[in-house]
């Protein structure tokens, strides 16, 4: 029977994206209790080399035209769902926080709050990302144009990369860890888990860059480039909203 979606073909990506999802948790588990990293980047690493794989597929699929206006709009709407389902989860991270907040406001500040200092490697951290935006709005203009947004992706890219070591070198420096009740455990849940949203957003773009450097957008057909740069104006605003929270 004819219709205009694309049946794909069978694919083990799926599968081994949930394995190393599984992973890399239960990595965290023993990189948190035991203090062994090497499980944790050997996960990670293949996360990643899944997720470039299967994204090389979804790239060739679009490619040989089998990406219709009918998969388009399941795409977005897939796209659209998944923004709403982060917007929920840091909801719930913040709902939590003030929560407490409220509640016990003094072991915040005896715990984390005396140590944090806004207007060091936060207010850098924040600058960066900020600019990163820029630069991406910058980037989707030019594609708009016609035009490939190599520049603006490579600044994009190194920004997203710098705000990371600004992070990790914050952790590096900090007086309290995970286990200090409530408040250090949400400090490093809240940051930790935008960082990794950080990293998720300089893959997504990354993968954009090597598109345009193959040729494989147009101006009319570039809605996987649109979609990641969304995406990382939604990675800015949780961050101003953690920064304005958190730090100060």
């Amino acid at each position: 029977m004819y219709h205009n979606a694309h049946v794909v073909s069978n694919s083990i990506y799926p599968f081994f994206m949930g394995l190393c999802l599984t992973g890399v948790f239960l990595s965290l588990v023993v990189f948190f209790k035991f203090g062994v990293v090497i499980f944790l980047l050997v996960n990670i690493f293949f996360l990643l080399f899944n997720f470039f794989v299967w994204g090389k597929d979804v790239f060739m699929e679009c490619a040989s035209g089998y990406h219709n206006f009918v998969v388009d709009r399941g795409l977005k709407m897939g796209f659209i769902i998944f923004v709403g389902t982060e917007v929920m989860f840091f909801f719930s991270i913040f709902w939590f926080f003030f929560d407490k907040l409220y509640v016990d406001g003094n072991f915040w500040w005896v715990v984390v709050g005396k140590y944090l200092d806004w207007s060091g490697l936060p207010l850098l951290g924040t600058i960066v990302l900020l600019v990163s935006g820029m630069t991406s709005t910058w980037s989707h203009s030019v594609v708009i144009k016609g035009k490939r947004p190599v520049l603006g992706l490579v600044m994009t890219l190194f920004l997203g990369v710098l705000f990371l070591f600004v992070q990790g070198y914050e952790y590096t420096h900090l007086f309290f860890n995970v286990s200090d009740g409530w408040a250090g455990s949400i400090f490093y849940f809240s940051t930790g888990f935008h960082g990794l949203h950080v990293v998720l957003g300089v893959m997504l773009l990354f993968l954009c860059l090597l598109r345009f450097l193959g040729f494989f957008y147009s101006s009319l057909n570039f809605y996987f480039f649109e979609g990641s740069v969304i995406y990382w104006h939604f990675v800015d605003v949780v961050w101003l909203f953690l920064f304005l929270s958190v730090y100060i």
